[in-house]
């Protein structure tokens, strides 16, 4: 029981911080004016995942 314990509070702590990471993300995003700061940004969030990133930038030049 201790075992599924600790794996349940790791996993908590995890999805904090993804969260915490995620919140601080979209706030730099919401604060900058400037179109390729966003665009780096989200570069930088979606490196690993092509397609959403497409579809991030897509999104973000609709809004403009």
């Amino acid at each position: 029981m201790n075992k599924e314990n600790d794996k349940l509070n790791k996993f908590k702590a995890e999805a904090k911080l993804k969260s915490k990471k995620s919140d601080l993300f979209n706030s730099y995003l919401k604060k900058t004016n400037n179109i390729d700061d966003k665009i780096a940004l989200i570069k930088f969030k979606y490196k690993d995942d092509n397609k959403q990133l497409l579809n991030s930038i897509k999104n973000l030049l609709k809004k403009n």
